[in-house]
């Protein structure tokens, strides 16, 4: 549904500030639910499935300042699972906007351009989205491993706090800079409150465009997290991608370097193809290997491999998605091996 305010005065506090200005409000969702089946991880595991859900909703606001600005507001809510014991999270994509042009001054968080961007191509969601954490908690901290190694947005610091410029480049592409003043801040303390956050300082600085070359997507990431003062090493992330569509198929690669606190290593490769079976229609393929290095250097034996298949297919309200995946050695453990399929629908109003 869509609303429409006119907004003649604003009122903050006691002080009115006369003045006419004309927003646009829109409210959005979306609603996915998927049933995931996975067998193996271990030996002598029994298989696990069932159903997962997340609804989200979205309220955007946009207009113009009256010095003539154009600005943007907005903020969503969003719940997985069981609504009577899961809590509405309210840390998704919030955000104030200051537009100039090509240029968007921005405070918020989950909002600017970031890691999370899928670069590769793929006929559904990325690994992470469709396995999470297959069956464990992710541990990846002082060179310890468990659970799924692969993130697509490893190593982002997005999800807090922070002020950030994007900078619209005409026919090249888009440059995000983010700076996050305190790395533990999720903006979670209430109004009343004054917070308390002691974490430190991150960045992240994120490139995505054509270049000029029409088919072609570039992406480029490198963001950091200052380390405290019993951390040996500053988290740090590397990350480049490309993609390419030509008629009916798509391809590309990427390639991203995670450096923890300890100055462990994690190096993800995904290569991804898909093609374009009708308008409605998509199939992909996919691999994601990725590999690990303690903090002396020394290689953890065992990399961890995924081999997907997407089937992708709109059906106008609708779009469903079904995915094929195996995996090897889940976090660098030779015998966690796996097969997970997952059949998802979607919709958006």
């Amino acid at each position: 549904m869509k609303k429409t305010l006119l907004l003649t005065t604003a009122l903050i506090g006691n002080l009115l500030i006369l003045g006419s200005v004309q927003a646009q409000t829109t409210i959005t969702g979306e609603l996915k639910m998927a049933y995931k089946s996975v067998e193996g991880l271990s030996s002598g595991a029994r298989s696990s499935s069932g159903f997962t859900s997340e609804r989200q909703i979205n309220i955007a606001s946009k207009g113009k300042l009256n010095n003539g600005l154009d600005y943007a507001a907005g903020f969503s809510l969003e719940q997985d699972g069981d609504e009577t014991t899961t809590a509405i999270d309210g840390r998704e994509g919030n955000y104030f906007n200051i537009i100039s042009g090509n240029t968007t001054v921005t405070v918020g968080m989950d909002h600017i351009l970031n890691g999370d961007y899928a670069i590769v191509p793929r006929a559904g969601a990325p690994m992470n989205e469709e396995i999470g954490v297959y069956g464990t908690a992710t541990v990846r901290t002082s060179g310890a491993v468990a659970g799924l190694q692969y993130s697509q947005s490893l190593g982002d610091n997005n999800e807090e706090m922070g002020i950030g410029i994007i900078q619209t480049i005409p026919s090249v592409g888009r440059l995000a800079v983010n700076y996050v003043p305190r790395s533990d801040d999720k903006a979670s303390t209430a109004d009343t409150a004054v917070p308390v956050s002691v974490g430190v300082p991150a960045y992240s600085i994120f490139f995505v465009g054509d270049l000029g070359v029409k088919g072609l997507q570039v992406a480029l990431e490198q963001a950091g997290t200052n380390k405290n003062g019993t951390e040996v090493s500053d988290e740090k992330v590397k990350a480049f991608g490309a993609s390419y569509t030509m008629g009916d198929f798509s391809f590309g690669a990427e390639r991203q370097k995670f450096t923890d606190v300890s100055n462990s290593e994690t190096k993800t490769t995904e290569f991804g193809l898909t093609y374009k079976i009708n308008n409605n229609a998509s199939a992909g393929v996919g691999t994601i290997k990725t590999e690990s290095k303690l903090a002396s250097g020394a290689p953890i034996a065992n990399d961890e491999e995924i081999k997907y298949l997407q089937i992708g297919y709109n059906l106008g309200g609708y779009s469903t998605q079904l995915s094929v995946i195996d995996t090897e050695n889940v976090g660098h453990v030779a015998v966690a091996d796996g097969k997970a399929y997952v059949l998802k629908f979607a919709t958006k109003f």
